[in-house]
């Protein structure tokens, strides 16, 4: 690209946990997946999503409503509007308190996360498939599941 500042950097690949975990890391342009959402907000970094598929509009209009991150539609993705973006968020301050805060939040475990996968890994190993924390949904008949039961009853009533 023709006339890139020396502090952007474009790759085909990057560490993204270790990027966002940078201090000098400020906004993280996304797609708004549900891990890079989880990344960003577990190192306290803005974010603005440009949803393509599944569930990443979804994801960022949680964001946006948590207040620490804006939605671009890829419709009205242009150069204007995205500097225009970029800028707003960067000097939100408000954003940024919110996500570090968030951060703060995700940060505070009795335990680390692999730590707490392996007991629970253990823990239903112990306990010959853990039966008595298994969900009742799956003791229940498929038509039970989608209350096809309860509606056929309502609709011959």
């Amino acid at each position: 690209m023709p006339d890139l500042p020396s502090n952007v950097k474009l790759q085909k690949w990057l560490p993204q946990p270790d990027l966002l975990g940078h201090p000098k890391i400020k906004l993280f342009i996304t797609h708004g997946g549900l891990l890079s959402t989880l990344e960003s907000s577990y190192h306290g970094v803005p974010v603005i999503g440009i949803p393509v598929i599944g569930d990443q509009k979804t994801n960022m209009m949680e964001v946006e409503n948590e207040g620490w991150g804006r939605v671009m539609l890829w419709k009205n993705l242009e150069e204007n509007t995205l500097r225009e973006l970029i800028l707003d968020v960067l000097n939100n301050k408000k954003m940024t308190e919110i996500v570090k805060q968030k951060s703060v939040i995700m940060k505070d475990r009795l335990v680390p996360p692999d730590e707490e996968a392996a007991y629970w890994v253990e823990y239903v190993m112990r306990h010959n498939g853990a039966p008595h924390i298994r969900s009742p949904l799956f003791m229940m008949k498929w038509y039970e599941v989608y209350n096809i039961d309860v509606w056929a009853f309502i609709i011959l009533v």
